[in-house]
């Protein structure tokens, strides 16, 4: 799984595991993990590995796709992954993600992960306790760095509360969903719809407004509130991902072909956008895909 930025990323804490033979058939052990800030064009490819990966976003937003379906994370948000699927993920580029990770596996982690995948119906997950999140990522990189034989046992209890974590944060969203709590605004989801299905085309703010069946006015303020940001990036940040997937899945499609798939009619403007939205040039990010 590489990284196809690395030169400004700035890392926090790191570590990596070291576990025995003995310990690994018997306790969850961790591969490795950091507590990192991304680069702006930070991402990785779709590629399979051999452990499990929590995310925990402290700030920024970004998005991917695992198991066929597309993905949002942003700050206080858990993205559990099984690695040995295909998976791609990257920050937005003006709100690029701070988050702690680690890679880990044992008897009983794979079980542990369908298990809350499946109750939560996607890979990003509520928290219960965001600040009990970092300790225990802090705990856990310190307990590495020690690498003391014959006590594993610590750093898997560490591993166990991050899931149990999320497993109640899980709990109290489903209770407060039965409660009423708050939920998006029904007329957002339909505008959100609307720009999705229909980014190919020249979508107005008019137009938005009407899908959610609020003024402009109203609905450009109800939109930022929900989304952080306004209709018009929105789109543009949905189409430059559409415009990467493509890059991915079909490496010989030209990017003028690209770019009008997506919405632009302009290659010089579907640049430009680009740039903006992933921090490099288009023809600079295919490259770094490395694809064949």
């Amino acid at each position: 799984m590489d990284d196809i930025a690395r030169s400004e990323r700035r890392v926090f804490a790191s570590a990596a595991g070291l576990a025995s033979d003995e310990a690994r058939a018997v306790w969850w052990h961790a591969l490795n993990g950091a507590h990192w800030r991304c680069a702006p064009d930070y991402g990785c490819r779709k590629r399979r590995f051999f452990a499990h990966q929590v995310m925990y976003i402290v700030k920024g937003w970004g998005e991917g796709e695992y198991r066929g379906e597309r993905f949002r994370a942003g700050p206080g948000h858990a993205v559990l992954m099984d690695l040995a699927d295909v998976h791609g993920y990257r920050c937005e580029p003006n709100t690029p993600w701070e988050m702690f990770w680690v890679r880990f596996d044992g008897p009983g982690v794979h079980a542990a992960f369908e298990s809350l995948l499946r109750a939560g119906g996607s890979c990003v997950l509520p928290v219960a306790d965001g600040q009990r999140m970092r300790r225990d990522f802090r705990a856990l990189f310190r307990l590495l760095g020690k690498q003391a034989p014959g006590r594993e046992g610590w750093p898997a209890a560490r591993l166990v509360a991050l899931l149990a974590n999320v497993q109640e944060g899980m709990l109290r969203s489903k209770r407060s969903s039965a409660a009423g709590g708050p939920k998006a605004p029904a007329g957002i989801e339909a505008a959100l719809k609307m720009l999705r299905e229909r980014h190919q085309e020249t979508v107005a703010l008019a137009d938005a407004a009407r899908a959610a069946r609020m003024s402009p006015y109203h609905f450009l303020r109800r939109f930022k509130q929900a989304t952080g940001f306004t209709p018009m990036a929105y789109l543009e940040q949905y189409r430059i991902g559409r415009a990467q997937e493509m890059m991915l899945a079909q490496p010989d499609l030209r990017l003028k072909e690209i770019a009008a798939r997506v919405g632009f009619q302009d290659p010089a403007y579907f640049s430009r956008v680009f740039r903006k939205r992933a921090g490099l040039s288009p023809r600079a990010y295919r490259r770094n895909l490395d694809l064949r």
